[in-house]
């Protein structure tokens, strides 16, 4: 059974997917026979075709209000002092047994 689900929303979601693309390629193709002017010099024609999908225009309504934003990035200072005196002690781990204690 869910094997069966994620298979019908794979197809769902590549419908969903390809669907935009589809679309605009069948609606050039219902345009096929229009005519289109290849001439290179500015002139005007009449309407070549009237299709209200052609013709529709985005416009965004909700317009991004101004807002000063500002970033503020925490930062501290970091003081580094080198390691000057280095100290060896050989006999530091000499008290130590030479061995681990039996697992029991």
């Amino acid at each position: 059974m869910h094997k069966l689900v994620k298979k019908f929303l794979s197809f769902f979601f590549l419908f969903l997917f390809l669907f935009p693309t589809v679309e605009t390629q069948f609606h050039a193709y219902e345009h096929r026979d229009d005519l289109h002017c290849n001439a290179t010099d500015k002139h005007f024609h009449s309407q070549e075709h009237h299709c209200p999908i052609c013709d529709y225009t985005a416009t965004d309504s909700n317009a991004i209000a101004d807002q000063a934003i500002g970033f503020s990035i925490p930062s501290r200072d970091f003081t580094f002092q080198l390691l000057i005196e280095s100290v060896h002690i050989p006999d530091a781990f000499q008290d130590l047994p030479s061995r681990a204690p039996p697992i029991v």
